[in-house]
């Protein structure tokens, strides 16, 4: 999937004639616009520069940009097929032709970087770390530091701090507007499904969803917290678990998609209807959650944008600027499809 998009953009190489065919116009015009020449009418320039983008046209200072900057994404080999990572290199991607950045990717076995590779990314001239979810150790951000590299991290496993510029999402806000939503439907019985334990991610989520009983005056029954991994499987046999109890939850949030499709098999399984009997929301919004039946109520995570503003981060600090802030999380957005609704206790007594 990755490999397909690296191809992609290594593709987008329209010439002037082919854009100038698609404007309706010649070649001399569009070779005008491009070099910012006064002397075209403004309908046709509008035009010229439509087609210029939708092909993705990299003007020559563009591409000696491209020369001179290169960024290099750091990713653990285990992510590499993750819908999420998928979307978060497209955003960059975009960004990256959009400033005239060349963008190269850097696989790690083990989610460690091998020795030497600080060294080897320096070779072409100036340039930019970006880590996607991997797991860079201190010494490594000090000697990035040390080498003039500038870092920007995606989706950290660790709490962002002051040593390196990070971009992720409004996790905790996420974890708290999925339960919110079940608690609004009537739930109050909410098992819930947490992925890795030591990441960031999972732990905003699980406080998100506690946060959002406390309000509510609920607190969280015995058992009705399980630790996972993200992975359908993990999501699978905590739910069979979880089903399995006296005092069965009426709803489960699961930290990622992959978990909550898990959820969802766990519960045809034990014949257990969704969302009559058992109202099962996600996070993410990954492909899987509009493949499901039911299709999944799930919290849509800003993957291509967090992909697209780490770019943008890396770029201004290239150009020897400074972002005012060292950490963004870009916003969570709640999106219910068909697997939630009121508990069925509720509906009897309506």
């Amino acid at each position: 999937m990755i490999e397909g998009i690296l191809m992609r953009e290594k593709e987008r190489r329209p010439s002037l004639a082919e854009v100038a065919g698609e404007a309706g116009v010649s070649v001399s015009t569009v070779s005008k616009v491009v070099n910012g020449a006064p002397d075209v009418a403004a309908d046709t320039r509008v035009r010229v520069e439509s087609v210029l983008r939708d092909k993705q046209y990299l003007s020559p200072k563009q591409r000696s940009r491209r020369d001179l900057a290169t960024v290099v994404v750091v990713l653990a080999s285990s992510s590499m097929s993750s819908p999420l990572t998928v979307e978060i290199l497209r955003g960059a991607m975009r960004a990256a032709h959009e400033t005239g950045l060349e963008l190269v990717l850097l696989d790690l076995p083990d989610g460690v970087p091998a020795a030497g590779w600080i060294e080897r990314t320096k070779r072409n001239g100036p340039v930019a770390v970006i880590a996607v979810k991997s797991r860079l150790r201190t010494e490594e951000r000090a000697k990035l530091a040390k080498n003039g590299v500038p870092l920007v991290e995606v989706d950290t496993y660790r709490l962002p701090d002051s040593d390196s510029y990070s971009v992720g999402a409004t996790n905790f806000a996420g974890g708290m507007a999925a339960t919110q939503h079940l608690l609004s439907l009537g739930h109050t019985r909410i098992g819930f499904l947490g992925g890795v334990s030591d990441t960031q991610a999972s732990i905003a989520r699980k406080h998100g969803h506690l946060a959002a009983l406390a309000s509510a005056g609920i607190q969280p029954g015995d058992g009705i917290v399980e630790e996972g991994d993200f992975t359908y499987e993990s999501g699978l046999l905590a739910a069979e678990s979880l089903l399995e109890r006296p005092g069965r939850v009426t709803a489960i949030f699961a930290a990622s998609d992959a978990q909550a499709a898990g959820v969802l098999e766990a519960a045809r399984r034990a014949g257990i209807s969704v969302p009559r009997d058992l109202s099962v929301i996600g996070f993410d919004d990954q492909p899987v959650a509009r493949m499901t039946a039911p299709r999944l109520t799930t919290i849509r995570q800003p993957s291509e944008a967090m992909g697209s503003y780490a770019v943008d981060v890396a770029h201004k600090l290239l150009l020897g600027g400074a972002p005012p802030v060292f950490h963004t999380d870009l916003a969570t957005e709640l999106i219910v499809r068909d697997s939630t609704t009121v508990p069925q206790v509720l509906e009897n007594m309506a």
